[in-house]
């Protein structure tokens, strides 16, 4: 199983990257009220499932005026799944009238998709679907064509065009070919000016009077696979390499110039000192120590005093300097560096910078995953869960909610149980892990274990009424 959030990852990548892989399985797209199902067989789409009835085959052939609403209830039920079957054992109309509905009510299924702004993607590698239940469609890739098309959303298109930094070119192996490809002559036109690697920037500017539909060719060909990042080696500087620079910079300053050779010694421990190393200051300093040092470091730095050749060096310090600064006096943030600073020790910055900004991260992505699991989007709530946890593994709040969103699928039970288990170890006086515990336990017919864990609750709250119900439930059974 993997899981997207399409406002990261637009839809019209997550589709191409099946579509190229040839994957087969479901990819379940959810943005509530909306859930899709499509089903894909070696990179081919072949049914659309919705649990909406105007989603439906049989809405859709009766609105076309194909059958009345009674005759589709009594032909199709309710099971998507089995639409396509049952059309083609109806006899309704002939062969190739039947696919020609079929793959216009695939379309209508799937174009739509791609204007998606957010919500989740969840791919299942899976066996896919046996013949009778396919819809043949004669180009998956005239669909994808024709969803890019129907983006009017610039935000979206912004987002499918990814990086504008890269550099794309043609792909001589790909699977589908510039001229064999439904495109109109001028997005033919337009797909065939890409003659060497260039960057998507730079290829837009080439059609300034037509940025939104060169936007949409190079979309349409990056999810098809013809065109494909070109990956550029960039140079690795050597040791040798910075040695020369120091070499120069030094030359530029001189022997005599003290002031500036300290300063470029100091320059170069940046990487290896903390906050408290870069001002002078010991960790126990008062919030006026910090500021009063920092305006004596950004005296000591000032850029006006300090050869050209230097210029870049100070600015360096100088932002250092700024960070430090700025953290150090904001007494939530510095408690959680000097946490942070006494874990990993000295010498360590980069890693503590690092930690840093996943605890934002991590913060706020259990903020907006409560949201998404409070609006029913499960699957989006997983993903910005996972990365919550993996950045603060002791989030026992973050683990709970992770293991109620996995138990909303039957499939997933045991990763719930994982995640429970993971915020207990986390906190073991959690009672909401305890009791969802307790449940998940109940619900897979381990009723000893499920007791276990509702008397647990009751040692550590012995009013909890939800511990209580549950115990007096089960001696009735």
């Amino acid at each position: 199983m993997s899981l997207e959030r399409i406002e990261i990852t637009p839809f019209a990548v997550i589709a191409g990257d099946v579509l190229q892989q040839r994957r087969s399985g479901s990819l379940t797209v959810v943005k509530p009220p909306l859930k899709r199902v499509l089903y894909w067989a070696q990179g081919e789409l072949v049914l659309a499932a919705s649990p909406e009835p105007e989603d439906s085959l049989a809405y859709f052939l009766v609105q076309r005026g194909v059958v009345s609403a009674e005759r589709a209830r009594d032909l199709f039920g309710a099971d998507a799944n089995e639409a396509v079957a049952k059309m083609h054992e109806s006899s309704l109309l002939d062969l190739s009238t039947r696919q020609t509905l079929m793959r216009e009510w695939l379309g209508a299924q799937f174009t739509p998709l791609f204007s998606l702004d957010e919500g989740t993607a969840a791919f299942e590698d899976d066996e896919p679907l046996p013949p009778e239940k396919r819809v043949f469609v004669s180009s998956t890739a005239s669909l994808f064509l024709d969803g890019i098309r129907a983006i009017t959303n610039g935000l979206v298109l912004r987002r499918s065009l990814g990086d504008l930094k890269r550099e794309i070119e043609i792909d001589r192996d790909a699977r589908f070919r510039i001229d064999a490809l439904p495109m109109s002559d001028h997005e033919r036109e337009v797909a065939a000016a890409l003659h060497e690697p260039m960057m998507i920037e730079t290829f837009l500017k080439h059609f300034p009077s037509e940025s939104a539909i060169v936007a949409k060719v190079v979309i349409a060909m990056l999810s098809l696979g013809v065109y494909h990042v070109f990956e550029r080696r960039a140079p690795q500087p050597s040791d040798y390499d910075e040695m020369q620079r120091d070499l120069m910079l030094l030359a530029a300053i001189g022997p005599d110039d003290q002031r500036s050779l300290r300063t470029v010694a100091y320059s170069k421990q940046l990487p290896l000192l903390d906050h408290y190393q870069v001002l002078d200051i010991p960790r126990a300093a008062t919030r006026a120590q910090v500021i009063s040092q920092s305006d004596l470091m950004r005296k000591r730095f000032d850029a006006t005093t300090y050869p050209a050749a230097l210029q870049d060096t100070i600015r360096a310090i100088n932002r250092r300097i700024e960070e430090a600064s700025d953290l150090l006096r904001d007494p939530n943030r510095r408690a959680v560096y000097d946490k942070l600073l006494h874990a990993q020790g000295r010498g360590s910055e980069a890693a503590i910078h690092q930690r840093l900004t996943q605890q934002m991260i991590a913060t706020q992505n259990f903020t907006k995953a409560k949201e998404l699991a409070t609006a029913g989007d499960y699957y989006g709530a997983i993903v910005l869960l996972k990365q919550t946890v993996n950045f603060l593994p002791d989030h026992a709040e973050a683990w709970v909610l992770l293991g109620s969103c996995q138990e909303r699928n039957p499939k997933w039970r045991r990763e719930a149980a994982e995640s429970f288990q993971k915020a207990l170890a986390a906190d073991p006086n959690n009672t909401d892990a305890l009791i969802s515990l307790g449940d998940l336990y109940r619900a897979e017919g381990l009723i000893t274990r499920a007791q276990t864990c509702y008397e647990d609750v009751l040692k550590i709250a012995s009013d909890n009424e939800q511990a209580k119900s549950r115990l007096a439930a089960l001696k009735k059974r």
